[in-house]
């Protein structure tokens, strides 16, 4: 559920690599605190609910800070029994690309599952197991995949969605490496076009 990143984020990987022991080691700390799941709420924001039918989102991706992206998406889900499939597919200024969710419900307020992310080379790279959990008001998702249009360099991903009492849900992406933080997205998933508000 973000833009890419390959070439923009590749400096500053570097340069973390290049900064030696102490950023890694300050970045696996905010690792290991950052990736800690919060406790279910069965009675949260339901992912499969909301996704079931299509959606539509639009959103920003930030790469160090500096540079920005702007991308939209198009969804179509289906909910069949525990299990819910969602194909997500980003629109950005350089092409279409497409990411695969296939989720199951592991337990009251609880998900597996993987995702699939379409590479720069046009192909889906393998499925990725992903974990998540229904929050009060929203829902977090953290896995280890790849971004949307990138090579194949393995990222980590934490998505922290929220509902909005306007009915649509805002999901902020944090994107690390090592436990470095790389970039992160704002984005807002609608059920209609017409709710989202311009960036």
């Amino acid at each position: 559920m973000i833009g890419k990143f390959e070439g923009r984020w590749r400096w500053l990987w570097s340069a973390a690599v290049a900064g030696g022991g102490l950023a890694v080691l300050v970045g696996v700390a905010w690792f290991g605190a950052s990736s800690r799941l919060p406790q279910p709420d069965p009675n949260g924001l339901s992912l499969p609910d909301f996704f079931e039918g299509k959606s539509v989102s639009k959103g920003v991706v930030t790469t160090a800070l500096v540079f920005t992206e702007a991308f939209t998406a198009e969804f179509v889900g289906k909910q069949t029994g525990d299990r819910f499939q969602l194909d997500e597919r980003f629109v950005f200024a350089d092409g279409k690309r497409l990411q695969r969710w296939d989720l199951v419900r592991t337990g009251p307020g609880l998900y597996g599952g993987t995702v699939a992310t379409e590479l720069k080379t046009g192909q889906l790279a393998r499925p990725m197991p992903v974990v998540g959990v229904q929050t009060q008001n929203g829902a977090v998702l953290d896995y280890n995949g790849y971004a949307p249009g990138g090579g194949g360099t393995l990222l980590h991903f934490r998505h922290e969605m929220t509902g909005r009492p306007d009915g649509t849900v805002a999901n902020h992406v944090i994107v690390s490496k090592f436990g470095i933080p790389l970039a992160t997205s704002d984005v807002t998933f609608a059920k209609s076009r017409a709710v989202l508000a311009p960036y």
